[in-house]
């Protein structure tokens, strides 16, 4: 094909991540060729890649790639684009059935036995998940990112030596690496040693410096900003903890996820008024949203700044005058002054 149909499985998930540009797709003939399955197959998986990008049901593709199946069970990229839509479907065991069944017929495919273990994974066989995973590893020695989905086999499996051997070789293999940064970060965070919590915010320093620029990544750098953050807190060190989230980039920092965990640090560190001092300052990113100028209602009021509490009443009776914060609010501060 003139097109690859197999994904790379990473870290925790397998990636349905595919390349193609959409070509309309002819109906599947009573008797398919070699060349015209091929053809179709190719239309297929440019549609299965438009609808994972743009969060779409892959049904009817389903339907199609089972029938060139049907007709053609001996080609192995039909069985290996059907078992990735099963995937998608949450059909885990049946995708691992196609994935298997296409390893018949190539064994050797490092990039299928990756998908193949990632599958069993998803199924709970960890056992089959390494095996595949270690055939992967054997067929390309030399490609760190097929150690990553071994490596998190052995952390689910809490192996916390063999993963952290593998993620060695990942970054010696390539020292940039940031999700073997991150998963080694995991290992020693849960191997849970003397030293290994300094090791695991070390690792996860890296990850997150290791990261490259640009919008593709703001999400997993939120991931892991939030993660690190969730090391210096578990170390004592929720000071740090916030400083790591408050570094993000402005559409980030204040969205609702980041916002509320670093609410909950300043909470935990008996600075309740400083999360409510967040939440203000996220007003100025998010000025019409009700919900924020609430949230800061509340935290200044649990902070004991009446003050402050008041005033964000005031500005969120004009958002929304019928808010159930305002009520909640307003009671607490009665109470208080009681």
């Amino acid at each position: 094909m003139k097109r690859t149909l197999w994904i790379v499985a990473a870290t925790a998930a397998v990636l349905l991540l595919m390349t193609g540009v959409y070509r309309s797709t002819r109906p599947t003939s009573a008797f398919l060729s070699e060349e015209a399955a091929r053809e179709q197959l190719e239309d297929l998986a440019a549609r299965f890649s438009a609808a994972i990008e743009n969060d779409r049901d892959v049904e009817p593709i389903r339907l199609g790639v089972e029938s060139i199946v049907a007709q053609r069970p001996e080609m192995r990229e039909g069985r290996t684009l059907l078992g990735q839509v099963y995937v998608r479907q949450g059909r885990n065991a049946e995708a691992y059935g196609e994935f298997a069944a296409a390893l018949t017929l190539e064994p050797g495919d490092a990039e299928l036995q990756n998908l193949a273990g990632s599958a069993a994974l998803l199924t709970g066989d960890l056992a089959k998940a390494e095996a595949h995973h270690l055939l992967a590893v054997r067929a390309a020695p030399g490609e760190a990112r097929l150690l990553l989905p071994l490596a998190d086999v052995y952390l689910k499996a809490e192996r916390w030596d063999d993963a952290r051997n593998v993620l060695l070789r990942a970054l010696e293999l390539e020292l940039t690496l940031h999700e073997a940064s991150a998963l080694l970060s995991d290992v020693y965070a849960g191997r849970g040693q003397e030293g290994d919590a300094s090791l695991a915010i070390q690792q996860m320093e890296k990850a997150l410096a290791q990261l490259p620029g640009g919008t593709e990544t703001l999400t997993l750098r939120a991931t892991y900003a939030r993660k690190l953050a969730n090391r210096y807190a578990a170390a004592g060190e929720p000071m740090e903890a916030v400083a790591v989230l408050n570094a993000l980039p402005t559409g980030l920092r204040f969205s609702d996820a980041i916002l509320a965990q670093v609410a909950e640090l300043f909470d935990a560190n008996g600075q309740a008024a400083l999360a409510g001092l967040q939440y203000e300052l996220a007003l100025d990113v998010r000025p019409t949203e009700a919900s924020v100028a609430a949230a800061a209602a509340r935290w200044y009021a649990r902070g004991g700044d009446a003050a402050a509490a008041r005033a964000m009443l005031d500005r969120l009776e004009r958002l929304s005058p019928r808010h159930p914060a305002l009520a909640e609010v307003r009671g607490l501060l009665d109470h208080d002054a009681d």
